[in-house]
């Protein structure tokens, strides 16, 4: 398979180096210093050992991220907001031989399981993906992976010189993607405030050529704010993903005539890998994406093998821009299985269904809750207890926990204190979007085990 169009192998290092000709927005003051600094702290770096990179500011991550991408180091993306438990598994995999971000968020000093090859691994880009809650884990990518996504987006909604809105986290690939599709397509990235944005602040530059990446919480929370709307209208696309979309909140953003884009992606994907536009999307069509240009898709059995039209099975991806393995396992060459479950409605058009797995995915956060019963368990309060996501009108899916205990028979603000001390452990452990929102108390064992059961069909 043939990507639509060549696409670079390196990161573009003419345009890197002349930020304004690329970069803008209130976002991005302090990109130049940052680089620079970066630069310089590299040169500190001869065995070209792991850059790890974890800063709270977007200008300086992006930075530090695309100066070690421009010298072939193998660079990792780390979230500054992991809990103490994700920072120590992500310590035991990789020691970093420099470190970009704050002293207060950095990993513990652990024996590391496994060395990283600097020559191995050269020209790695490490994007994180299953660190909410669940085992700290990478999806190794390269520069002609993320371009030929970025490329791939470019021509299905065929439009160049674009400018990309980003408010989403850029270590997430979501966030870190408009970045490329603005080096590798002669646009430009603005960088904005999501709390500013939220609070009713439209993104300051001119909509009619920006596309805007959003999650489905995010654009719930945005159809109160009507001049953020009345800008949103006039934008070239709203790529929504990161979590299946409520019929509600689709229904809504049709109503106000918002060009929503339906993106289906993942990290291991480089972000988007099939699409609805934005005129099928208005036109009233059911939410079925196409593939890019650069991607094969369909619907199969456990081994590959394609299933017939509506007939639901798990989804295959084969791509130009597929990851090549977890760090440090490569993945085997071919078609890759998403882990999700769609249906063929007709030739070409993907339905996405549901996951095949446990994996909830709350607000564009995928949440382990295998890993989130583990760590409420070590806390020692209780005795058993069921992690899951329901539906939810704000975060698509809401992380409850069904928990039981032996402690007797206290009185309500008992309770109450008992399941804050709970949250408290847990926001220390692990990133905020793992804490569960919702705790429900049984009260014998013979209730825990109805409510999972009621909870579960």
């Amino acid at each position: 398979m043939e990507p639509a169009r060549p696409v670079r192998t390196a990161v573009n290092s003419a345009r890197l180096a002349e930020p304004s000709s690329w970069l803008a927005g209130p976002g991005a003051r302090g990109f130049a210093e940052a680089y620079a600094a970066a630069v310089e702290k590299l040169a500190g770096n001869p065995e070209r050992a792991p850059v790890v990179v974890a800063e709270v500011n977007s200008a300086a991550f992006l930075a530090g991220v695309l100066a070690t991408v421009d010298r072939n180091v193998p660079v990792v993306l780390a979230s500054p907001h992991w809990g103490r438990v994700e920072r120590a598994q992500a310590a035991a995999q990789i020691t970093p031989g420099v470190w970009f971000g704050r002293k207060s968020a950095g990993w513990p000093r652990l024996q590391r399981t496994r060395p990283m090859d600097a020559e191995i691994w050269a020209e790695k880009i490490l994007i994180p993906t299953g660190g909410t809650g669940g085992r700290v884990r990478w999806a190794v990518h390269c520069w002609a992976t993320v371009a030929a996504a970025a490329r791939a987006l470019a021509d299905f909604l065929d439009v160049e010189d674009s400018v990309h809105v980003s408010i989403l986290p850029v270590w997430h690939v979501s966030g870190l993607m408009p970045a490329v599709r603005a080096l590798e397509t002669g646009g430009t990235l603005w960088l904005d405030d999501w709390k500013k944005v939220e609070g009713g602040r439209p993104p300051g530059t001119p909509p009619e050529r920006a596309i805007i990446s959003l999650v489905p919480t995010q654009l719930q929370r945005l159809l109160e704010r009507r001049e953020v709307v009345n800008w949103l209208k006039k934008v070239r696309a709203i790529l929504l993903g990161g979590a299946a979309p409520w019929p509600g909140l689709l229904e809504r953003a049709r109503e106000l005539r918002l060009p929503v884009a339906l993106a289906y992606g993942m990290t291991e994907t480089a972000a988007v890998v099939a699409m609805q536009k934005p005129e099928d999307f208005l036109k009233g069509r059911s939410p079925a994406v196409r593939a890019l240009p650069h991607a094969r898709i369909w619907v199969g059995d456990a081994r590959a093998k394609p299933l017939k039209v509506r007939k639901a099975g798990s989804i295959w991806v084969q791509a130009d821009s597929l990851f090549a393995g977890y760090y440090p396992a490569a993945r085997k060459s071919g078609a890759w299985a998403t882990g999700d479950a769609g249906v063929i409605a007709s030739p070409g058009q993907l339905r996405v269904l549901n996951r095949l797995d446990r994996v909830i995915i709350t607000g564009g956060e995928k949440v382990d809750p295998v890993e989130v019963e583990r760590q409420i368990l070590a806390t020692g309060l209780v005795k058993q207890v069921r992690v899951m996501g329901l539906p939810d009108a704000e975060w698509g899916e809401r992380v409850v926990a069904v928990y039981w205990t032996t402690i007797g028979r206290i009185r309500p603000i008992g309770w109450m204190q008992l399941e804050q001390k709970l949250r408290t452990a847990l926001r220390q452990r692990l990133a905020p979007a793992a804490v569960p929102k919702t705790w429900i108390r049984a009260e014998k064992i013979s209730d825990f085990k109805f409510q999972i059961s009621k909870a579960g069909s």
